[in-house]
């Protein structure tokens, strides 16, 4: 056994939190995983997990050691990568965690072209709208919609959503439609906030390029894509929603799109990962391909 596949049974152990689970993941027996680990200490000279008998986690050293052992795999992969050109040469797992709209009106309609021409690479997707470590928890890459925060990351823009103000026909029919700003007064606001903020939420907007807030009041908050969109569409409030998977919404009426002059400021998406210098070659062409297939479909960008 070489010392890159050591590593990446000593990663995939730490990321997961056992033996058992690591095994399952690279389809090898238990022993085997834990055999390499039990050898990489002992090259080491130091305990890389504590040991009990359902889980391990890792010793400080093993902390230490964690994030130089992915670092070494990226580089060790990019290498490669100079190397191999057809794309069925192209393998491992991709790991990607993206917000639950964008993976249902997005990527998974799509996603079986690049399961065909890539068919070594084993995708898991996470969508479960909530914010993650992108390295603790070991994703290659994770899709975000707004604007970002500093980071070290790096951002590659995918697309840009308009943002649409919509209610329902229930909704309508209650409480009516909102002709101005001044409207606002009397109507109901779906709050979205990751954190369920005691905040007053603000219906954004954009005019003289600058970007405006009314202060409604609001009966709801909400911290997941699904939700806001299925309060909407149960005539909860106003929701300023993304444009991406409402279209049909509203050709069919289940929506309706109200003061289209007050629109919130267009959503970027951006596809963020930890090093362009160590990118994998599996990220490489999950990138390449995504920009271009969204291209081709001349989604907004």
């Amino acid at each position: 056994m070489d010392r890159f596949d050591m590593l990446t049974r000593f990663v995939e152990t730490a990321r997961l939190g056992s033996f058992s689970a690591a095994a399952a993941l690279l389809g090898l027996p238990k022993s085997s995983i834990s055999q390499a680990v039990t050898n990489l200490e002992k090259q080491l000279g130091t305990r890389l997990f504590n040991r009990s008998t359902r889980s391990v986690s890792l010793t400080s050293d093993g902390e230490t050691f964690l994030p130089q052992s992915i670092a070494l795999l990226s580089e060790w992969d990019a290498l490669q990568s100079q190397f191999i050109t057809s794309a069925d040469s192209v393998s491992g797992e991709l790991r990607i965690d993206m917000p639950s709209r964008f993976a249902t009106n997005i990527l998974l309609p799509i996603l079986g072209e690049f399961i065909s021409t890539y068919p070594k690479i084993t995708l898991r997707v996470s969508s479960v709208d909530r914010k993650v470590d992108l390295i603790k928890e070991g994703f290659d890459c994770v899709i975000r919609v707004g604007e970002l925060a500093d980071s070290s990351l790096v951002a590659r823009r995918l697309l840009t959503y308009p943002i649409y103000n919509c209610v329902s026909p229930d909704y309508a029919t209650k409480w009516g439609i909102p002709q101005s700003l001044e409207d606002l007064a009397n109507h109901k606001l779906i709050d979205y906030s990751h954190t369920l903020s005691h905040k007053t939420p603000e219906f954004k907007f954009m005019k003289g390029g600058e970007l405006h807030g009314v202060e409604m009041q609001s009966l709801l908050s909400v911290n997941s894509t699904q939700a806001y969109f299925a309060a909407c569409a149960s005539g909860l409030g106003i929701a300023q929603i993304p444009s991406v998977g409402v279209e049909s919404e509203l050709k069919e009426g289940k929506l309706i799109r109200v003061l289209p002059e007050f629109e919130a400021q267009a959503m970027p998406v951006n596809l963020l990962y930890p090093s362009r210098r160590q990118m994998p070659l599996r990220l490489k062409v999950f990138s390449e391909w995504l920009v271009d297939k969204l291209r081709e479909n001349k989604k907004p960008c």
